[in-house]
């Protein structure tokens, strides 16, 4: 927050350069990110509480490539740059701090909020050398405020809201950093517990999508030495949601034989790091602890035709639940001093179990959870970096394996891969530089589930991406003018697709490697910031990846599942000091998304090779039959806040979603073909925050 007016010119045109030194540690070391020569961009804690966001989400668009969609409360599918499958394991790293967040399960990424961050860095295109398997896409990496190890420090906010055709949202947070030996010894608390609202009405009752989140977390920071530190980190998250936000455009969600679907869960993640200064190198240890439960019901509508055109109801609704437990330990040198040669090595182990259940609804005594799969990785990697005047290149590589495991089919594998990274950078004057950058990624294969699969599907094989860029980053005018894009070009091979069970039944089925997509894609961001009051941000991405592959599952010209073709947005900020105790300020944003699909062809009939493939035989209530193309249609989300600064207090008043967008943000597939998954309606409140 901005507590006082500048001084002087000199003062505030510091000021203003400080807003633009943004440093992040993306390559794991610190580096300011105008330096970084790869597509990255950072959301920083200021960022989150001038646009009012709780979590990345909000501000998708806002960040060219990625896409998220919230399937259910936990759990996210997350694509950056088209990179992204309803099958197979997630296809984008998420880490807090040091410890990997990506479950070891057909599902999307982990709900984390924006409670007491520092800062979100999302690198996007492959990381094979420094993240590794599960970094197709891209990585995320959530930092966590440290404590200050010399001064208290004291925040927290209040906020409600209310959503149109709905009830009231609310949420406080709070957090407090406390040396307990000056200079040495601190440890920082955080909470927060937010209620999203309810909107959808059901038989049941109306409004009865809220959701509540719960999250709790300390770090403690030892610091005896300037050679040494040790950080000790402990989170507790969970969420629980009354039903589902599937509905129609009305608001409504009232098909006869449903069952509530509630969904909830937790997670609790531990992280103990320590960096020694070797003098030569920083050496870094990373322990990391994982346990997650959570517990979904499903209940989809359906319809079976009988002879003489008669239409039989029926739903198939059922309730899974699933435990996840991860240790996890990397080791790393990372070289220090100025010279030209900078250099990383590293190693990890990851131990993943995973256990399960399923019981049709409804449920009448507590699932069994049976062993699942398991998951014993490690990997070596490393990364060197010349540079030889205005040019640096950079060569990496990680040799990964994953021994995997399934309970059920008695079944181990092994999946291999090496995968490295070539970049050239070239200075462009201290403020900018242009890079050319080639990287492969990688995703593990996996099992298919007992009865499901055909002869010969009962492993899918892992998928391999290569990735090739151009970008540059450049500021101009004192730094008042920053610009920053990129060109690429994916090969994707090996893509794991869902098809549905040989026995024509209504459930999600087994998964396939079903060919090959390629396409370009484009991304741009211009901020302009012309004085310390005033700041302007427009992006826009653009992705044209396309299968160019045959299959039960996809044709050519078909689009990966979940990825929009364009995005962009446009956002102002504006602060205005009224006295040396008082700031007006104000923000807008207006974040666009072009339509997008997912693909289930075997819903329909099909010949493929000369032989006749027949589709589901279930029908839609209504008696037309399920789309083989679900379709999520483009939105335009309009949100501000406007407020004042008083220094150690601030307030304000906010609206989101103000031209109340209520399509469908989830082109999920067989559940989502009837109805679709609804965001939150128009909504205004107002916030109270202090920071002493």
């Amino acid at each position: 927050m901005t507590a006082a007016m500048p001084a002087s010119a000199q003062e505030a045109d510091e000021e203003l350069k400080d807003r633009t030194e943004i440093v992040v540690t993306a390559q794991r070391r610190e580096e300011r990110l105008q330096d970084v020569p790869i597509a990255i961009s950072a959301v920083t804690a200021e960022d989150f509480e001038q646009r009012g966001a709780r979590r990345l989400q909000d501000l998708q668009f806002s960040i060219p490539g990625l896409n998220i969609v919230e399937t259910s409360p936990g759990s996210e599918r997350l694509q950056i740059r088209g990179i992204s499958q309803q099958a197979g394991l997630p296809t984008v790293a998420t880490y807090i701090d040091e410890m990997n967040m990506n479950p070891n399960a057909v599902t999307g990424g982990v709900d984390i909020r924006s409670v007491d961050l520092e800062r979100v860095e999302v690198l996007k295109g492959p990381q094979p050398t420094l993240y590794g398997e599960g970094s197709m896409g891209g990585t995320i990496r959530y930092i966590t405020a440290n404590p200050d190890l010399d001064d208290l420090a004291v925040r927290g906010s209040a906020e409600i809201g209310t959503i149109k055709n709905g009830n009231t949202a609310y949420r406080v947070e709070g957090a407090a950093s406390v040396p307990i030996a000056p200079g040495t010894f601190a440890v920082r608390v955080a909470g927060a517990y937010e209620y999203t609202g309810g909107y959808i009405d059901t038989p049941r009752g109306d409004d009865q999508n809220g959701t509540r989140y719960k999250t709790a977390r300390i770090k403690a920071l030892f610091k005896p030495s300037e050679t040494f530190n040790l950080s000790a980190m402990f989170m507790h998250h969970e969420w629980d949601q009354k039903d589902a936000s599937y509905g129609f455009a009305d608001g409504t969600y009232n098909v006869a034989g449903i069952f509530a679907q509630p969904a909830k869960g937790q997670y609790d993640v531990a992280n103990l790091v320590g960096t020694i200064d070797l003098g030569f190198a920083d050496f870094t240890s990373s322990t990391g602890y994982l346990s997650s439960k959570s517990r979904l019901d499903v209940s989809f509508p359906f319809a079976f035709p009988l002879p003489g055109g008669v239409l039989l109801p029926l739903s198939s609704s059922s309730r899974s639940a699933g435990e996840f437990e991860r240790w996890t330990q990397e080791f790393r040198l990372t070289s220090s001093g100025t010279g030209p040669f900078k250099w990383l090595l590293g190693a990890t182990y990851t131990d993943d179990k995973s256990k399960s259940g399923f019981s049709v609804l409804p449920v009448t005594t507590p699932i069994v959870l049976a062993p699942g799969q398991t998951s014993k990785a490690w990997a070596v990697y490393g990364e060197g970096s010349y540079t030889l005047g205005v040019a640096t290149l950079t060569l990496g590589g990680r040799y990964y394996s994953d021994k995997r495991s399934d309970a059920a089919r008695t079944t181990t594998n092994t999946f291999n891969t090496f995968n490295p990274r070539v970049n050239l950078s070239v200075e462009t004057g201290d403020n900018g530089l242009i890079y050319l950058n080639a990287s492969k990624g990688f995703r593990s294969g996996g099992f298919n589930t007992p009865g499901l699969f055909a002869p010969g599907e009962g492993t899918y094989a892992p998928e391999k991406l290569w990735t090739y860029e151009a970008g540059f980053k450049q500021q101009f005018l004192d730094r008042t003018l920053s610009l920053e894009g990129a060109v690429f070009y994916h090969d994707y091979n090996d893509i794991q697709s869902i098809l549905l069970p040989t026995d024509n039944s209504p459930r999600i089925g087994r998964t396939i490697n079903s060919g090959v997509a390629r396409g370009w894609g484009q991304e741009l961001a211009i901020v302009v910031r012309p004085d310390r009051a005033f700041t302007a941000t427009f992006t826009v991405g653009h992705n044209d990846l396309t299968y160019r592959s045959t299959s039960l599952a996809v044709r050519p010209g078909d689009r990966l599942d979940n990825v929009p073709t364009w995005t962009w947005s446009a956002a102002v900020d504006y602060r205005k000091p009224v006295n040396d105790k008082v700031t007006l300020f104000a923000n807008a944003s207006l974040a666009s998304t072009s339509g997008f699909t997912s693909t289930l062809r075997l819903f329909g009939d099909q010949t493929l090779n000369g032989v006749f493939v027949p589709g589901l035989s279930i029908v839609q209530r209504d008696g037309t039959r399920f789309p083989t193309v679900v379709r999520a249609l483009s939105r335009e989300i309009v949100n501000a806040r406007i407020g004042a600064d008083f220094g150690a207090i601030t307030a304000y008043v906010y609206g989101q979603n103000l031209t109340n967008n209520f399509d469908s943000v989830y082109a999920g597939g067989v559940i989502q073909a009837s109805q679709g998954a609804r965001p939150r309606p128009r909504t205004f409140g107002a916030g109270l925050s202090f920071n002493f």
